[in-house]
C-alpha cells in the first residue's frame, strides 16, 4: 500500500476540526468527518468504539463495512488490541504494529486484522470510566509503520477536538434524555399543565391539556393562545398571563386563579396561572397555567386509604368517619358496631397511619384525600 507524504495543510485540518465539532450536534455527521480523515491519512477505515469489553459497540465507521459486522458478530470479544488502548492514558496517540505485536499470529490477528487490512494504524483512548471512547486510524501493514511523525501529530492535535465533541454530544444527549423524562411526568399528571410564552403564546402543553382544549368546553386554542370563551373569564385569563409574564415596575411577576365557565353546566374548570423561573432576560418571561377539571374523577377515598396504609374496609370507614368529624357514638351507630370494635378499629388506623390522635389522623387525611 502506498502511504501518502505529503504534509496535512492548515485547510484539511481547520476542516476536519470542523466537520467533529458539527458531528456533536449532528451525529450522523461522523461518518462526514471520519471519511476526510481516512483521505487524508490513507487510512483502510477509521472508528469510534463506545464500551469496553463485554459491551464493546461501534459508534461510527468507515471500516468496511464486512469487517464491522464481522467485528461485532464475533470479533470484539478477543480484541486485544483495544483492550490494551483502553487501559492507557487517555489522549496517547499508540502505533498499530506495536499492539498488534502483543498477541501476533492470535485469531483476531491472521483472521480479521490481516484479512481485512487493519494490522496497522493509529489508537487513541478518548474518555475515562467504565465505559471508555476510543478512536482508531486502522491500515494495512506495510514496508513503513504507519506512525509516521506527520501522521501522529495531526492524530495528536485532533484529540482535544474529538474530545470536546463527545463531551458536548453526550451532554446534548442527557438533556435530551432529562427533557423527554419530564415530558413523561408532565403527561402523567391528571391536571392541564400549559406552558405559555412572554407572546401569550403556547410553547407546550400535556396530554391532559388537550384534551381538555380539544372538547371546547369553554378553554379553547385561537391563533396558537389560550383563550376562554367567556368575555369576562378571557379578558381576566389573558391580563393573569401577562402578569405573570412580565415583570412589574417592582421587579416582581404575579400569579392568579380563576374560575372557568362550561356551557354544558358541569362544574367550572380552576385555573392558576404561575410565573416560571427564568435565566434572567425580562424578555423570556414565561408562564405556567394549570388546569383543574373538578368533574374528573379521583380515586374512592377508601380505595386510596386501604392502598396507601393497608387498611382494612371496617378501618377505612372509621377513618373517613372520623375526617369528618363524627363522634365515635354517632359512628358506633352508623356502623352498627360496638363501641370497643369501633375504638379498635381506630388504635389499628392509628397504628397503620403512624397516628396517635384523632386530629393528627384528620390533618393527614385531609392532605391526602382529593
Amino acid at each position: 500500500m502506498g502511504y501518502r507524504t505529503a504534509r496535512v495543510t492548515v485547510d484539511e485540518f481547520s476542516r476536519v476540526v470542523s466537520e467533529i465539532y458539527a458531528s456533536s450536534t449532528n451525529p450522523e455527521n461522523w461518518m462526514v468527518a471520519l471519511a476526510d480523515i481516512d483521505h487524508i491519512l490513507d487510512a483502510t477505515g477509521c472508528a469510534v468504539i463506545t464500551g469496553g469489553q463485554p459491551t464493546r459497540s461501534v459508534m461510527a465507521s468507515t471500516v468496511p463495512p464486512e469487517a464491522r459486522d464481522s467485528y461485532l458478530a464475533y470479533y470484539h470479544t478477543m480484541d486485544y488490541v483495544l483492550d490494551a488502548v483502553e487501559t492507557g492514558p487517555p489522549g496517547l496517540v499508540r502505533g498499530g504494529q506495536a499492539l498488534v505485536a502483543l498477541k501476533t499470529n492470535s485469531e483476531f490477528d491472521a483472521e480479521f486484522m490481516r484479512p481485512y487490512g487493519m494490522n496497522d494504524g493509529l489508537f487513541t483512548r478518548l474518555t475515562v470510566g467504565t465505559g471508555p471512547t476510543t478512536f482508531l486510524v486502522a491500515s494495512a501493514k506495510g514496508s513503513e509503520s504507519f506512525d509516521s511523525a506527520e501522521r501522529v501529530k495531526f492524530m495528536g492535535a485532533l484529540v482535544p477536538h474529538l474530545q470536546q465533541a463527545l463531551r458536548t454530544q453526550n451532554h446534548l444527549a442527557e438533556l435530551d434524555n432529562k427533557a423527554r423524562d419530564m415530558t413523561a411526568v408532565i403527561d402523567s399528571i391528571r391536571h392541564g399543565i400549559v406552558i405559555v410564552d412572554s407572546g401569550r403564546r403556547i410553547a407546550q402543553m400535556n396530554t391532559s391539556a388537550e384534551h381538555i382544549l380539544m372538547a371546547g368546553e369553554g378553554l379553547y386554542v385561537h391563533a396558537s393562545q389560550l383563550e376562554a370563551r367567556h368575555t369576562a373569564t378571557n379578558k381576566q385569563l389573558q391580563s393573569s398571563i401577562t402578569r405573570a409574564c412580565q415583570e412589574s415596575r417592582n421587579g416582581a411577576r404575579g400569579g392568579d386563579s380563576l374560575a372557568c365557565s362550561r356551557p354544558t353546566g358541569k362544574r367550572p374548570y380552576v385555573l392558576h396561572i404561575l410565573p416560571l423561573a427564568t435565566s434572567g432576560d425580562p424578555t423570556a418571561g414565561r408562564a405556567l397555567v394549570i388546569i383543574i377539571d373538578p368533574e374528573q374523577e379521583t380515586e374512592p377515598p377508601k380505595a386510596l386509604l386501604r392502598r396507601l396504609f393497608g387498611l382494612t374496609n371496617a378501618e377505612a370507614d372509621v377513618a373517613l368517619r372520623v375526617m369528618r368529624g363524627d363522634g365515635l357514638k354517632p359512628i358506633s351507630a352508623d356502623l352498627a358496631l360496638t363501641m370497643a370494635t369501633i375504638k379498635t378499629h381506630l388504635q389499628h388506623v392509628f397504628d397503620k397511619t403512624d397516628t396517635h390522635r384523632q386530629a393528627e389522623l384528620v390533618r393527614l387525611l385531609l392532605a391526602l384525600i382529593p
